[in-house]
């Protein structure tokens, strides 16, 4: 069983390495590419379980990973911090893992405060991060029914702060533009990093390139690093940009 594995495709911009020590997502998101092809699969999603053996198989294999310099991110199809979290504590015990044989890692949640619990983990080549599509709370409702609150997760955000752990927020997807870039606005004071993206795998009528040259400019305004993902890249040909990559742990 292998644990660790290095992403294809999208999911390579976010990070070098990953993994999902759940199977299947509670947080209900309408716009979920995992449940898209869980459901054309057959599969499971809604209800989340821990991946049999997961834990053990990490420990076998993280001796292999020890002092690597790339951040392995949790989680790409599924939340480490949902409800099921709550159930089975998986997350800490992973973390344990990566944390006892100096791999860094990268949290991607939507599950706010629930994140918090497991900072003491936290070294100076970790990261904590969170998706944020809306400041707007009824909208967030809408499309992730289940997930924590905009507010929430922002002050989850700030918890990490208050201990010094680097932050980074994922803008993508958007659906709304204007909360997109209402979250920058909300959050550069606490946000290390923002990485910017669009709406895939449904139809849009954006503006994208407007779109990507506001959120530059309002990153650079506030002194915030950033990075562009390459599908909204694609419409700012002609635009000048530093991305800034914090796949791999930057020296210290």
């Amino acid at each position: 069983m292998k644990t660790i594995y290095e992403p294809k495709g999208r999911a390579l911009e976010y990070s070098l390495l990953a993994l999902n020590h759940y199977n299947g997502c509670e947080h209900g998101c309408s716009y979920c590419y995992a449940r898209d092809m869980a459901e054309r699969w057959g599969k499971p999603f809604a209800v989340a379980s821990p991946r049999s053996g997961v834990v053990a198989a990490l420990r076998k294999e993280a001796p292999s990973f020890a002092g690597t310099d790339k951040r392995v991110l949790l989680s790409f199809s599924t939340d480490p911090y949902q409800a099921a979290n709550d159930r089975f504590g998986l997350t800490r015990q992973v973390l344990t893992v990566l944390r006892d044989h100096d791999i860094p890692w990268q949290i991607l949640t939507k599950g706010g405060l629930r994140a918090v619990a497991d900072f003491d983990l936290y070294g100076r080549r970790d990261a904590f991060a969170t998706t944020m599509t809306f400041i707007d709370r009824l909208r967030s409702v809408e499309f992730e029914p289940n997930a924590a609150t905009p507010q929430e997760r922002i002050a989850a955000i700030r918890e990490a702060q208050v201990l010094d752990i680097e932050t980074w927020v994922s803008l993508e997807p958007v659906i709304d533009p204007a909360e997109s870039l209402a979250v920058i606005d909300a959050t550069h004071d606490v946000v290390d990093l923002f990485k910017i993206g669009k709406l895939n795998h449904r139809t849009s009528t954006v503006d994208w390139r407007a779109f990507g040259i506001e959120a530059i400019a309002r990153c650079e305004a506030y002194g915030v690093a950033y990075y562009v993902k390459d599908d909204l890249a694609k419409h700012l040909v002609g635009v000048r940009y530093t991305s800034t990559d914090t796949r791999r742990v930057t020296p210290f």
